[in-house]
């Protein structure tokens, strides 16, 4: 008997794989709910920032949420997005850390996340990723049920853009096998005129994530003075009294013979 569901598992097992180059999954920590599955996926951390890099994923059926979690029996509460709930963890697994919400919208292959990037301990770079995938329930459509992911991920001198690779470029690894879960919907059908002659199409480059990001800044540098010009000595010769008498104490020179 043990005084806690959660299991360790497999980390071949983990719900949410991030991307080639990304810090591995070390250990993956599975609880059990009536209405949902969650795991803490422990990720290899080399931050000197306190804390650990982790990645807290949640898959929860149509069943009605408690207000609470560990009430109303075994189920999971849905976390939340409001400001004060996301302040909160950032403080929980940041601490010391100031971390700055983005403003700007971004969108993953699953749809839009929130983000929030901050400097840590030394030249740690540090970001936490929020997402909440679930299709448009309705009176009209049955539930589908809902995904929630949040990544927290420190590295030595990792900058916002490199970071935002993780968060686009992170999959999920499993699902539900319940009636009706599906929070992701199909994927998108291609392009109509993809693979039809008479419709090229030309590789288009693509900008990069530091110039998307973080935009080059010129500096401006002042134009260096012109040196002034040292003031002109006058460079007349200086004229020497000529004595009109022999001086005291010198050997008399006799004059040059004359011609």
């Amino acid at each position: 008997m043990f005084s806690t569901r959660a299991v360790n598992v497999d980390p071949s097992r983990a719900m949410v794989v991030l991307p080639p180059g990304g810090p591995p999954a070390v250990a993956v920590t599975q609880r059990q709910y009536d209405n949902a599955i969650a795991q803490t996926i422990s990720l290899a951390t080399r931050g000197r920032t306190p804390g650990e890099n982790t990645i807290h994923v949640a898959f929860l059926t149509s069943a009605d949420l408690p207000d609470g979690e560990g009430i109303a029996g075994n189920l999971l509460k849905e976390p939340g997005l409001d400001d004060h709930v996301l302040a909160a963890e950032m403080e929980e697994r940041f601490p010391g850390v100031a971390m700055s919400t983005s403003a700007v919208f971004v969108q993953n292959k699953y749809g839009p996340f929130g983000y929030a990037y901050g400097r840590g301990v030394g030249n740690d770079g540090c970001i936490y990723v929020w997402q909440r995938l679930m299709r448009g329930d309705s009176l009209f459509r049955p539930k589908t049920g809902a995904a929630s992911i949040r990544l927290r991920v420190c590295e030595p001198g990792a900058s916002e853009a490199s970071l935002l690779r993780l968060a686009y470029g992170y999959a999920l690894n499993a699902s539900l096998g319940r009636s009706g879960w599906d929070p992701i919907g199909e994927a998108p059908d291609p392009a109509p005129n993809l693979g039809e002659a008479g419709a090229p199409i030309y590789p288009a480059p693509q900008p990069s994530f530091d110039d998307v990001m973080a935009p080059r800044t010129t500096v401006v540098r002042p134009r260096p003075r012109p040196a002034r010009a040292a003031p002109l000595r006058d460079t007349a010769p200086v004229e020497t009294a000529v004595p009109d008498r022999p001086l005291e104490g010198y050997p008399t020179v006799p004059p040059p013979p004359s011609r």
